[in-house]
């Protein structure tokens, strides 16, 4: 397989003339592509005065397409939402809770996913929040805390503090066959590593692009299989809740028609810029191939464990068995770890403090110069 021009491709990214920006997991970079095609969306409308519009809504189903492709899914089943937060909601608001019913997560999992079921408790739903593994996720781990009160199992498929990877392959089949709805937040993935839902039965999947898709904020996405679809209820009604809704010119009055696509839940306009960036970043990735990204990202991660451990660190956990993760985290017993981030800031090197642990996270576009003045900067 013939590998990506890496050095052309960072090209694309003119913050690396300045910043050593292995901090993807917080923000990633917009390539110039992205903002190019912002601009050019702007620059269309006042020459159109937006007489176009219905195309824009043509052009965001074609990102669909783009985005199943990456996923391994079909384009009918992806709504674009604002954030993971809103997507979630959609999610947690379609399901019948009973009183008893348990939702079940991790205790270092991304606030979204303990605020959320936590505010369940209302409708007499208790959230159980399972010990973060020191080491790779079992799935028994899981596995073993489903009791017959279990309804919803809720995690990120990458955590954001320690970098642990969920066995999602091995955990959803067995899931699905006990009756245990499986929600995930692959925001942390999406972008850097493989993901097949083709594969992996996930009754509902988030992910927000502003990170490893290097999108703008607002660029979003949720994942709404037909089983799901079949009884989720959307919790956002609007002009395009009907299915004709093309039909600008005579709009539908009444009750709505509701469309079979996962479309259904999205609202009214979208936010049409961010989107349109979005796609410039899903073509390079589409183009380089996504394995081609999760090996160099992978080996970037492992040469970052290295330098982090020569300076010191203790790394958290986040291997899976399976080559590790492309979030690295590492704790300094004689440093404090926010200092630290400040002082390589200084330096011009962007990382972040998570749970107290100095986090780094290099995407493609990053090269063995950017980790030299990372193991530099921790040197000085």
């Amino acid at each position: 397989m013939h590998e990506p021009d890496w050095a052309a491709l960072r090209e694309l990214f003119p913050v690396l003339n300045s910043w050593a920006h292995l901090n993807s997991a917080a923000f990633g970079p917009i390539p110039s592509t992205g903002v190019q095609a912002i601009s050019d969306h702007f620059r269309a409308r006042d020459e159109s005065a937006a007489l176009d519009f219905p195309t824009w809504f043509d052009r965001l189903d074609r990102i669909r397409g783009k985005i199943a492709r990456l996923i391994r899914a079909r384009a009918d089943d992806i709504a674009f939402c604002p954030n993971a937060g809103a997507g979630l909601s959609w999610f947690l608001q379609g399901i019948d809770w009973r009183a008893g019913d348990e939702v079940i997560s991790f205790q270092h999992e991304f606030p979204n996913n303990q605020y959320a079921p936590s505010l369940l408790d209302s409708k007499g739903v208790r959230f159980r929040a399972l010990p973060t593994p020191a080491g790779a996720l079992d799935p028994d781990q899981i596995l073993d805390a489903i009791g017959p009160r279990a309804r919803l199992v809720l995690l990120s498929s990458v955590n954001y503090s320690n970098g642990l990877r969920a066995p999602l392959a091995a955990l959803a089949p067995e899931l699905r066959r006990r009756g245990v709805l499986l929600c995930v937040d692959a925001t942390q993935t999406v972008g850097a590593l493989s993901l097949d839902l083709g594969s992996t039965p996930v009754d509902f999947l988030v992910a927000h692009g502003y990170k490893w898709l290097m999108a703008p904020a607002g660029a979003g996405f949720a994942y709404v299989p037909a089983a799901t679809r079949a009884w989720l209820a959307p919790s956002v009604v609007s002009w395009r809740s009907h299915r004709d809704w093309r039909d600008f010119e005579s709009l539908h009055h009444g009750r709505p028609v509701l469309p079979d696509e996962a479309a259904m839940y999205e609202g009214g306009v979208q936010a049409f810029a961010p989107l349109f960036a979005l796609e410039a970043s899903l073509d390079l990735i589409l183009e380089c191939g996504q394995q081609s990204i999760e090996r160099r990202v992978l080996g970037l991660a492992q040469r970052c464990r290295g330098i982090l451990t020569a300076h010191g660190g203790v790394l958290s956990s986040g291997a899976d068995g399976k080559g590790g993760s492309h979030i690295v985290t590492a704790a300094f017993s004689q440093r404090d770890s926010a200092s630290l981030r400040r002082r390589l800031e200084d330096a011009r090197v962007v990382v972040s403090v998570r749970q107290g642990n100095l986090r780094v996270s290099p995407h493609f576009f990053n090269n063995a110069a950017d980790l030299d003045r990372l193991d530099g900067a921790l040197a000085s």
